[in-house]
């Protein structure tokens, strides 16, 4: 079970605020730009969701983008998601962090191989 989005999402401001200094940036992150929406990550850890396949899928056939099921590619899903519904401004800076584990693909493989390639 994941931890409560409260405090994920105080995990996350405390890591960015450390980069943020790390790489000697001015401006400091401001706590309210963190926010963590737990929609994305059901049926649970490491479990896989429609979403996230369809994520996966369209990134690697489109840009060649290798990511991991566990994490990067259900923060995909979230983010193509939000696209969607119009969270975004046109104009808008959005910055995505790959944060690696696209080896994780081999443990998934049974995964990928469900759904159809036209299903992208």
């Amino acid at each position: 079970m994941s931890k409560p989005r409260e405090v994920l999402e105080q995990g996350v401001f405390e890591l960015a605020r450390r980069v943020a200094e790390l790489a000697g940036l001015t401006t400091p992150v401001a706590r309210k730009t963190v926010i963590c929406d737990d929609r994305y990550y059901a049926p649970g850890y490491g479990q896989p969701n429609d979403a996230m396949i369809k994520a996966v899928r369209l990134c690697a056939s489109l840009e060649g983008i290798l990511l991991d099921p566990v994490y990067s590619g259900k923060a995909m899903a979230a983010l193509i998601d939000h696209i969607g519904m119009g969270k975004f401004k046109a104009g808008e800076t959005v910055v995505f962090i790959h944060t690696g584990g696209q080896t994780a693909l081999h443990a998934y493989r049974s995964t990928f191989e469900t759904l159809p390639q036209s299903s992208v």
